[in-house]
């Protein structure tokens, strides 16, 4: 399959990003190089200030470098990648850097082609093939302040055709390419900018981009201040100023919300329904993009042992955390990752009901006992935990707290502002577990932490060098995780993939590994409808977020 065929159609999915297209375009086409106008914005230019409520500290509203899966509802103010992510949840190249690609050699060449006249904001030029290559390879540069080496490592390196045109060279075929870039790994930055200010630390607190706004102001704990990019190519931004404010407390988050001080906010579980009360406010949702639950470093003992990972799971009832801390927004998982419905879901019900994993506080306790005696452990055990400083998180380390209480396991926990803190102190491999979630729309992302080479595999990646090693059973186990996946990301076949995913997910939930998907998420954010544009239909994306250029102020 060298150069281009005729296209594949392209079926729509309403709740995860789906695999066809990725599949179809590896097997059997290429998207063609036929220029694809962008799509106009929403609404006409209104003015006035946009206030979107964010409930924890950023990271950085350099995407790029940006820490959270939440994250992702700021720093799209300014930061755009090369292939979107659409409402369809398919790629949009009418939204894209790139309104088209090409698969080439055989699947292992993807040439991108560029718009013409994308300029950066403040005055930094043009955008061409030069920067989109520089940004691409930042991926491998530890230097750069990437997380996504392993994720693409199938990429060998991106290159400049000429000034509009990108290839992307692959070592081993990858038909989740074009995914992976969904997301800020494809960020676009100007090379120029980065270099004159020195590199990372510098373009992580003014980063320059194409998006719709700039950044002008962050004043850190308190709120983000952007302004229309006047040469956006897309169109004269709706809004002219944008802020993103800072209120991590639920009830003045949604008192906000519900006076019209902020005209998108962002829904914590104590804050849905009495939103959904007000008829000022619109609630919408978007189910299925992850689970929420809690990760371990499998390395650190005495969590190297399977049936202590039992017994923690055991000793959770889900129906109560779900009733206690989520108020029934979220729900138990019978699965891994995804719902048992959803074509990349697995129904585990008989591990989570049948004695594997079911909620029992004397057969946990039981396990704890045998652990400690064969190990010659004193009791209760001593784990040491992470938690973000936010209601909902900080409820769930309380209700494992107590919970593990109960079976004579102590579980002491520190407390951090966001989620770039709780992974440094995981980096420090002497905290055993941090209450967490994480955004898996697509199968392919549960590399992130179930391959060696993850940046979230606690166990493997950021142990390694600290005296810490997986057991003998748990070092197998990787080696089983890694090459599955690497046999899935080389498919050619969506079904087989699938089917793949499906086995990685049964073998890792089995043995505790990694990672407790102890509830499936959904995602809630509430708009203020009298003061706010673009809430008159679902306004989340793909990945189960919002763009804050979709949204105006009605006038």
């Amino acid at each position: 399959m060298n150069g281009t065929s005729p296209r594949c159609s392209q079926p729509a999915f309403s709740l995860f990003l789906t695999l066809t297209v990725a599949w179809c375009v590896l097997a059997t086409t290429a998207m063609g190089a036929e220029l694809v106008p962008p799509q106009p914005l929403p609404h006409k230019p209104t003015g006035g200030t946009l206030n979107i409520a964010y409930f924890r500290e950023p990271s950085s509203p350099d995407g790029f470098q940006a820490t959270g899966s939440f994250d992702r509802m700021y720093f799209f103010s300014g930061n755009e990648v090369l292939v979107a992510v659409g409402k369809d949840s398919l790629y949009d190249p009418a939204e894209s850097l790139a309104y088209a690609y090409e698969v080439l050699d055989d699947g292992k060449r993807y040439r991108f082609h560029l718009r013409k006249g994308v300029q950066f904001q403040e005055g930094y030029g043009e955008m061409t093939a030069a920067d989109v290559a520089w940004s691409l390879n930042r991926i491998h540069r530890e230097d750069t302040g990437s997380r996504f080496s392993s994720l693409f490592r199938a990429m060998d390196r991106a290159e400049e055709v000429d000034r509009y045109t990108v290839d992307v060279h692959l070592n081993s075929l990858d038909a989740n390419l074009i995914f992976r870039m969904f997301d800020r790994a494809s960020i676009v930055h100007s090379r120029k900018r980065w270099e004159e200010v020195g590199g990372a630390e510098q373009h992580k607190l003014r980063p320059i981009g194409t998006g719709p706004y700039q950044l002008v102001d962050w004043k850190v704990g308190v709120e983000q201040r952007w302004v229309k990019h006047p040469q956006y190519w897309r169109g004269e931004p709706m809004a002219d100023q944008l802020n993103i404010k800072i209120i991590t407390e639920n009830r003045a988050r949604l008192a906000a919300l519900q006076t019209g001080e902020v005209q998108v906010a962002w829904l914590q579980a104590e804050q849905v329904l009495e939103a959904q009360k007000d008829p000022n406010i619109k609630v919408w949702s978007f189910t299925g993009v992850g689970w929420d639950g809690w990760a371990w470093a499998n390395g650190l003992p005495p969590l190297d042992d399977l049936r202590l990972r039992r017994a923690l799971v055991k000793a959770v009832d889900r129906d109560a955390l779900n009733k206690a801390v989520y108020l029934n927004t979220l729900r138990p998982s019978q699965a891994h990752t995804f719902p048992p419905e959803s074509p990349f879901g697995i129904n585990a019900q008989e591990l989570w009901q049948g004695e594997w994993l079911k909620f029992d506080m004397a057969a946990a306790k039981k396990l704890v006992h045998e652990v400690a005696r064969d190990k010659g452990l004193e009791l209760p055990l001593e784990l040491k935990g992470v938690c973000e400083r936010r209601p909902d998180r900080q409820l769930v380390c309380e209700f494992l707290q107590a919970a593990w209480d109960e079976i004579d396991v102590k579980f002491e926990f520190s407390v951090v502002s966001n989620a770039a803190e709780r992974l440094a102190v995981m980096e420090q491999c002497q905290t055993h577990i941090t209450q967490t979630g994480g955004l898996v729309p697509a199968p392919h992302l549960l590399e992130g932490r179930l391959h060696s080479t993850g940046a979230n595999n606690y166990s493997v990646n950021l142990c390694k060098g600290n005296g810490h090693t997986l057991s003998p059973a748990d070092a197998q186990l990787q080696a089983d995780l890694d090459r599955m996946l690497d046999q899935a990301m080389q498919q050619q076949s969506l079904t087989q993939s699938i089917d793949i995913y499906k086995q990685i997910q049964h073998l890792a939930l089995k043995n505790v590994y990694q990672y407790v998907p102890a509830m499936l998420r959904v995602n809630y954010i509430g708009c203020h409808i009298p003061s706010t544009g673009g809430c008159e239909t679902n306004p989340m994306r793909g990945d189960g977020f919002i763009r804050p250029g979709d949204f105006w102020v009605k006038k």
